[in-house]
C-alpha cells in the first residue's frame, strides 16, 4: 500500500465523514441513554476468613500427622468457597430472600467472590436493585455457606464419636463384669483387700513366733506346743491365701486395664463432642457482615462509553466503504477491461 492508495482511502473516509460521525454520536448516544434509564445497582461487600482448619477426627490411639496447618487451611478455605457458590446454598438464598431468579444466572449476575492474595480474608460482593437487598444477598449467602458447611464437615466427626460411644459401653459392661469377679472372689474367700490381710498374717505370724521363743526360753514347754500348733495353723493359712495370690493378681489387674481403658475412651469421647460442636457453631469462619452501600453505582462508565464510541467510529468506516464500493460497482465492473486498476480507483473517487 503507497500512499496514493492512502489518500484515496481518506477521500473516501472524507466523503462520508459525517455518516460516520453520525454513528459515532448515535451509538455513544444509545449507550448513555440506556445506562441512564436503567435501574440502579447496588453493590455490598462482605470479609471472610476461615480462620483454622477442620478439627480432624479423633483417633482412638493417638498418631503422626504430616500435614502441616498451613496446608489444611488453605483446603478448608477452598472447600468453604465451593459450598459457597454450591447450588444448595445459591438456592437456599433465593428461596429465603424470595427473588425472581434464575438459580443458574444468579451466581453469573449477581456475586462475584474475590480472594485477597496478600491476606487471609476473602471478599465476597453481591449486587441488586436495592442497597437492603443487596446486603441482605451477601450476608444471606455467607451464612447459610457457613451453617451448611458446618453440618457437611461434622459428619464425619458425628460417625466418630458415635463410634467411640459404642467402645465406650462396651468397655463399661466388661469393667462392670470384671469387678463383679473380683468382688465375687473376695466374698467367696471371705476378705476385703488382699494385700492387707496378706500383710496381716504374715504379721501375726512373726507375733506368735516370737511369743513362742519367749516362752521357749523360760522353759514352758506347755505354752510352747500351743504356740507351735497356733503357728502352725497360721501357716496354713497363710500358704492358701499365696495359692489364690495368682488368681487375685490376674483379677485385679484386668479391672486395672478396663478401668484405663474406659477412662482414656472418655476423654476421646469428650474431645469428639468438643470438636463436632465446634464446626456445627462454624466460629472456624470470621465474617465482617455486609453494610447496606449508601449510593449505587456510578450509572456512566466512562471505559464503556470511550469502547462504545470506537465500535461506533469503526462502523461507520466500515459502511462507508461498503457505500462507496456498492455506488462505484457498477462503472468498475464497466471499464474493468479498458482501464487499468489504478485509473478505475481514481475515477472511482472523483
Amino acid at each position: 500500500m503507497d500512499i496514493k492508495e492512502l489518500f484515496l482511502y481518506w477521500q473516501v473516509v472524507q466523503k462520508r465523514l459525517w455518516l460516520i460521525l453520525l454513528l459515532t454520536a448515535v451509538t455513544v448516544g444509545v449507550v448513555i441513554t440506556v445506562s441512564y434509564l436503567s435501574a440502579p445497582v447496588y453493590r455490598a461487600s462482605t470479609l471472610f476468613q476461615v480462620t483454622a482448619p477442620l478439627p480432624a477426627e479423633v483417633p482412638i490411639f493417638r498418631e503422626f500427622r504430616q500435614s502441616s496447618s498451613r496446608d489444611e487451611l488453605n483446603y478448608t478455605r477452598n472447600n468453604f468457597v465451593q459450598v459457597l457458590q454450591s447450588d444448595y446454598v445459591i438456592r437456599q438464598v433465593i428461596d429465603e430472600l424470595d427473588l425472581d431468579v434464575d438459580p443458574d444466572e444468579f451466581l453469573v449476575e449477581h456475586i462475584l467472590i474475590e480472594a485477597d492474595k496478600g491476606s487471609d480474608f476473602a471478599k465476597l460482593t453481591a449486587t441488586a436493585e436495592s442497597p437492603q437487598l443487596a446486603a441482605a444477598i451477601a450476608n444471606t449467602m455467607l451464612e447459610g455457606a457457613s451453617h451448611y458447611f458446618g453440618q457437611m464437615s461434622a459428619g464425619f466427626l458425628t460417625t466418630n464419636r458415635k463410634f467411640i460411644q459404642e467402645q465406650l459401653q462396651a468397655t463399661k459392661g466388661e469393667l462392670d463384669e470384671a469387678k463383679a469377679a473380683l468382688v465375687q472372689f473376695q466374698i467367696e474367700n471371705r476378705f476385703g483387700s488382699f494385700d492387707t490381710l496378706l500383710s496381716k498374717q504374715q504379721s501375726l505370724l512373726l507375733d506368735l513366733k516370737l511369743n513362742r521363743d519367749t516362752a521357749l526360753a523360760k522353759g514352758e514347754q506347755a505354752t510352747v506346743f500351743v504356740y507351735e500348733t497356733i503357728i502352725a495353723e497360721r501357716e496354713r493359712e497363710l500358704q492358701d491365701l499365696l495359692a489364690l495370690t495368682l488368681e487375685h493378681d490376674i483379677l485385679v489387674s484386668e479391672v486395672k486395664r478396663l478401668e484405663e481403658t474406659y477412662w482414656g475412651l472418655l476423654d476421646r469421647e469428650t474431645e469428639a463432642k468438643l470438636k463436632e460442636n465446634e464446626i456445627l457453631s462454624a466460629k472456624f469462619v470470621q465474617i465482617i457482615p455486609a453494610r447496606e452501600p449508601l449510593k449505587p453505582l456510578a450509572r456512566f462508565n466512562t471505559t464503556i462509553i470511550i469502547v462504545a464510541g470506537v465500535m461506533g467510529f469503526v462502523t461507520g468506516i466500515i459502511i462507508a466503504f461498503l457505500l462507496e464500493a456498492a455506488q462505484k460497482l457498477p462503472a468498475v465492473v464497466q471499464n474493468e477491461n479498458v482501464f487499468p486498476r489504478e485509473t478505475v480507483l481514481s475515477a472511482s473517487t472523483e
